[in-house]
């Protein structure tokens, strides 16, 4: 159980991490299983996140993340949601999500990719940085 409280300090060690969190997604069962699943990625995420540099590989990989299994267990847990229909929909959204990350998060170019669509395309994030003023 230690071992689980050590967090990643390098790409690497994340990258093993976050590969599987993301078989724990799958191999889940559907409803709350999947959910709590999804909850431990975004903590993996933020947790690394937090103790990474704040820019480079490490840094960009852990923000996207964090932003993408936020948005995916919101679909379950925000107000308004929670319906059977909605789960059922979120479950295949997380389970989609983990799938495709376990596709793509050895190639940098894929993975940068993924992370792209997921935050913007899939998850809704602006591509336009906020206004100061």
């Amino acid at each position: 159980m230690e071992d689980q409280k050590r967090l990643p300090e390098s790409l690497e060690e994340f990258m093993a991490a976050a590969a599987a969190q993301a078989r724990l997604v799958l191999d889940a069962d559907p409803g709350l299983p999947t959910y709590d699943a999804g909850l431990e990625f975004q903590g993996l995420a933020i947790r690394t996140m937090a103790e990474a540099p704040e820019s480079g590989p490490l840094s960009e990989v852990t923000v996207g993340l964090n932003l993408i299994w936020g948005a995916l267990t919101d679909e379950m847990d925000a107000p308004g949601r929670g319906s059977a229909e909605q789960d059922v929909q979120a479950v295949r959204h997380m389970k989609q999500a983990a799938a495709e990350w376990l596709g793509v998060m050895n190639s940098p170019d894929d993975r940068a990719a993924y992370l792209d669509f997921w935050v913007h395309d899939e998850c809704g994030y602006s591509r336009d940085p906020p206004e100061s003023g």
